[in-house]
């Protein structure tokens, strides 16, 4: 019978010892913080980091954002603390002016604390406002009674154009944006194409321009055709990453005066805006196990220990009360 309850004993300590190791991970993981990825690589030096912090015990949780760039030998902190009461809430570090500078890779770290507890968590953002190479080799053929076949060539600029666009306009001066866009042409660096555009009135002329792209919404030069006229391609306010546009005080002539297709035209850096892209806002979900869920589990976990210890109480009875 002692043999029986050591035996017992055992049992019941040891299911208390794995139920008082199952508490301390749960509560060692009382306060959690989750960051989501922004646009990367991204030209936009303001944007918003966004994150969610979470205390199971309900505290009160401070947020503190850091980051460290190319010129950055550790993490610095940027922006004042975030207060949030009643367990946490969703918030976001807004980059603002000073954190990028200069191009390259920036590291950004959020951390939270509350009561004794501190959490954090990592992203990384990689910022390129210098763009792609101009579009070069430009012509334009119309080479049916409505169809026009347009040739160039992207820079050799190891890799950082991604695309061009091709812009369409019956008259010049035109906006480069959204309206006069007629195609998007995915384009490595140093490649050669000849497009196809069919305008929808044959019996107009149309003029035409290119700009290439980088991954980051960088745009190059507009580079089109020679007119009669100083051909200023126009700003227009508000336009996003596919619209792009450029400055009407120092802009991108496209031809100076008459002449054959195929002449260029150029732009000085400052006629160059860059593009306007916006950070992804991926919604990022936080499930941590509730405090009543945990109680449960442990209460659970607790009986079929205990159940078990029973049953072998009493097989042991059994297996003893037979004649041999």
């Amino acid at each position: 019978m002692f043999n029986k309850i050591r035996k017992l004993t055992i049992i019941t300590l040891g299911a208390l010892l794995a139920g008082s190791m199952l508490a301390a991970h749960v509560y060692a993981a009382n306060l959690s913080v989750r960051v989501e990825q922004p646009k990367s690589p991204t030209n936009q030096t303001s944007f918003d980091i966004n994150f969610v912090v979470l205390d199971i015990l309900g505290r009160t949780v401070t947020v503190k954002c850091f980051k460290q760039g190319p010129s950055d030998g550790s993490y610095v902190q940027f922006g004042s603390d975030q207060s949030f009461a009643n367990g946490g809430n969703s918030g976001s570090c807004n980059t603002g002016s000073g954190v990028f500078s200069p191009e390259g890779n920036y590291s950004f770290r959020i951390d939270a604390s509350a009561g004794g507890d501190g959490a954090s968590d990592t992203t990384s953002v990689t910022y390129d406002n210098s763009g792609p190479g101009d579009v070069r080799d430009y012509n334009k053929n119309h080479s049916g009674s409505c169809q026009y076949t347009i040739h160039f060539r992207t820079a050799d600029d190891s890799g950082k154009t991604v695309k061009v666009e091709l812009y369409r306009s019956d008259s010049v001066p035109f906006n480069a944006d959204s309206g006069s866009r007629t195609q998007s042409i995915a384009a490595g660096s140093n490649e050669t194409h000849d497009v196809t555009d069919t305008p929808p009135d044959c019996g107009k002329s149309y003029y035409y321009a290119l700009r290439a792209f980088d991954s980051a919404g960088n745009g190059s030069a507009l580079i089109g055709d020679n007119v009669t006229n100083n051909t200023v391609i126009t700003p227009t306010p508000g336009q996003q990453q596919s619209a792009i546009p450029v400055s009407s005080t120092n802009g991108n002539v496209l031809g100076a005066s008459s002449g054959t297709l195929g002449a260029a035209g150029t732009t000085g850096e400052s006629g160059q805006v860059k593009g306007l892209s916006t950070p992804s806002a991926e919604v990022v979900n936080v499930k941590t196990p509730s405090k009543n869920n945990t109680a449960r589990n442990l209460v659970i976990g607790g009986g079929i220990l205990l159940f078990g210890a029973l049953i072998y109480v009493f097989w042991s009875r059994r297996k003893n009360q037979t004649p041999a």
